[in-house]
This record gives structure tokens, C-alpha cells and sequence, in this order.
């Protein structure tokens, strides 16, 4: 995820698993709390959480800027702290170069489990690392429009202040992304399965189609 890798990730999952919910397409993403003025950042050792985050031990040349928003509702805020604590432990996943596997006990259903494994297990990923800032803002929680019961949590990714690195130098790898790549909309379905898990992920919306995600 450090500049290419979350995209691909997300977009390749999405094909395999929006079965999971029917045909459905995201409601209309009205942006709430969680900007960057009201956020949190993983500190080079991550102290106990308070707000039920379990911070990954990413090195301190990283910093993840998670909104410190949560819903009112109970039901959806424990889904949003599901949905944050994915987003992290994939994020680690990828810093770990796919040796870590933290990120599976958030995720429900054989066919994004599968999904999210085959397209972390490639070289772009397996043999390379990210240091930098990587920032979530923009983060909303709605219900899905045709899964009963299940949520959607939504918000924006901007990697822009991140580099790729090699695992076996520790170089910084040339970047050829597009800049609009780089800001984007992500959503994650959850449902109750023994608890919130994810189910689904739908296709990511770039900038500046995704309005609210521009730099």
C-alpha cells in the first residue's frame, strides 16, 4: 500500500467477491467525520488503544493517519473499528511483505479470504516494503444498499507521501503511478458473522471522480 499496491489489491478482490452482496453498487458517499484535523497517527511504538484500534508494529520511519471519527449508533461503530483495524493489519501485511498474517481474523467467506491471499502473494508485494505517511480521511458508515444488515464503511486513501521500498536493500523503487492514483475512495462491506467481519470490497473511485478525496 506504501504507493501502487492497495489499488490492486482492493480492485482485484472486488471482481472475485462482490457476489457476496448481489450486484449491488455503493450508496451515495456523503463525507463525514475523520479529517485530517481530527485523526490519529500510529506512533513508532504503539501504546493500549482506547478507542478499540489495535495498532500493527510498523517501524517509526511509517506513519498511518486513522480518523479518530466513530458513528453514535453502536452497531455501526463497532463495525468502523473492524473496518479500521483491516485496513491496518493489511497495511502491515504489505509492509511485511505478505508475512504477516494478522489481517485474516477481520475478514469472513472463503471468497475474499482467498482473494486478498493470491493478491498479496506476488512480488510486487512479497518483495518490497513502504516508509512514508499514508492517510485515511473522509470516513463514513452507511447500510449497504442491498445486504440486509450488513454496513458499509467508506473513506479516502492518499498515498502520495509514501515511497515503495525494496525488502533485500531497504532502496526506494522509482515511482510511475499515475498522481491521481494516488487519492481515491475506498469501501468495505461488513457483516455479522460471530462478530463484524469483512465481506466484500467494492471497487475503489479515483480523484477526481471521487470528489471528496482530492488533494
Amino acid at each position: 500500500m506504501g504507493r501502487r499496491m492497495l489499488v490492486g489489491m482492493l480492485a482485484g478482490v472486488s471482481l472475485a467477491t462482490l457476489a457476496a452482496c448481489g450486484s449491488a453498487k455503493p450508496a451515495t458517499f456523503h463525507p463525514g467525520g475523520g479529517k485530517l484535523s481530527d485523526a490519529s497517527s500510529s506512533p513508532a511504538s504503539a501504546p493500549p488503544s482506547t478507542d478499540g484500534l489495535t495498532w500493527p508494529p510498523f517501524g517509526p520511519d511509517v506513519h498511518i493517519v486513522m480518523p479518530s471519527w466513530l458513528p453514535s449508533s453502536g452497531s455501526r461503530r463497532q463495525a468502523v473499528i473492524t473496518a479500521k483495524n483491516f485496513l491496518l493489519a493489511f497495511l502491515y501485511a504489505e509492509y511485511k511483505g505478505n508475512q504477516d498474517q494478522r489481517w485474516t481474523s477481520y475478514v469472513s467467506g472463503a471468497n475474499v479470504t482467498d482473494g486478498l491471499k493470491s493478491t498479496l502473494n506476488v512480488p510486487s508485494v512479497t518483495t518490497e516494503s513502504f516508509k512514508g505517511t499514508i492517510s485515511f480521511t473522509h470516513m463514513q458508515a452507511f447500510a449497504d444498499p442491498k445486504a440486509k444488515g450488513a454496513i458499509d464503511v467508506a473513506e479516502c486513501f492518499d498515498n502520495s507521501q509514501s515511497q515503495n521500498t525494496s525488502l533485500a536493500t531497504g532502496k526506494v523503487i522509482p515511482d510511475h503511478t499515475p498522481r491521481n492514483q494516488h487519492y481515491y475512495r475506498n469501501t468495505d462491506v461488513l457483516a455479522q458473522n460471530g462478530g463484524w467481519h469483512v465481506v466484500s470490497v467494492y471497487p475503489v473511485v479515483f480523484y477526481p471522480r471521487a470528489k471528496e478525496c482530492r488533494p
